[in-house]
């Protein structure tokens, strides 16, 4: 076997395991379902939604929630605040708290990406990098006193809220993410991973959820959703897997028949 084609084998088995990895071992298939514990409804609610608006028709949330995030000066929910270091957090930086807040309470696609030990959270979703650049832009200039937001707080164990350790420091988002790959990667600890894919492909071969879709609009998770899983309920092959193995067949039959 040539240098050559050795490096070829050993990239694309890199390639394929890297991308295996990063979906995750969690990942199951569960369809028509919620994420479980308190945060979540287990089923579609009839009341008004005064945000979340995309998500009411197979939402995981409650109406009652959803009041929360309709105040246009939300800060926090649930005693949670994202503005621990800056009492005017930017309204741009905002609207895209609120849709991953939505997205993550009121969403049916995440609970294919339930963490079992923990039922109420997700791990290893991919979201779309389009979105991540996005949301590292409208809020770069924001900043932080938590790298990442699930681990890096004190919480107060009567109200729960969240509060800078007393050795953290407040730093711009620039600093601590560098980039939307970072805050996507980081902020939410092992929840999201950037998705090199693009909220803006064709619908073919896009392969990341995207939080934002136009109210009244078609949910355009549920396409990448049913291409991630086959019929049976088991993990399909992503595509560039698919071209791993592929390419792999093709170099072992000119080599060894």
């Amino acid at each position: 076997m040539s240098t050559l084609t050795v490096s070829i084998v050993i990239l694309l088995l890199i390639a394929g395991t890297t991308m295996s990895q990063r979906m995750g071992s969690n990942v199951q298939y569960r369809p028509d379902q919620c994420l479980r514990g308190d945060k979540h409804s287990p089923e579609p609610e009839t009341g008004d939604y005064y945000a979340c608006h995309q998500w009411k028709d197979g939402a995981c949330c409650s109406s009652n929630f959803t009041k929360q995030l309709a105040n246009s000066s939300v800060t926090s929910i649930d005693g949670f605040h994202w503005d621990r270091c800056d009492s005017n957090l930017s309204s741009q930086c905002r609207k895209f708290f609120v849709e991953i807040e939505c997205f993550y309470r009121c969403s049916p696609n995440v609970a294919h990406f339930e963490v079992a030990e923990f039922p109420s959270a997700f791990a290893n979703l991919p979201l779309c990098g389009d979105y991540c650049d996005r949301w590292y832009e409208a809020c770069k200039d924001e900043r932080t006193c938590a790298v990442n937001w699930i681990m890096d707080w004190d919480y107060n164990n009567m109200t729960g809220e969240n509060h800078c350790k007393a050795n953290s420091q407040c730093q711009k988002y620039s600093d601590v993410y560098r980039n939307g790959r970072g805050i996507c990667n980081m902020l939410w600890g092992r929840s999201f991973f950037y998705s090199n894919s693009s909220s803006t492909d064709p619908d073919d071969r896009r392969e990341c959820l995207t939080p934002y879709f136009p109210v009244n609009g078609t949910n355009p998770n549920t396409v990448v959703i049913q291409r991630f899983f086959n019929q049976s309920g088991s993990m399909m092959l992503l595509g560039n897997i698919n071209i791993v193995l592929i390419a792999l067949t093709a170099v072992f039959t000119m080599l060894y028949f």
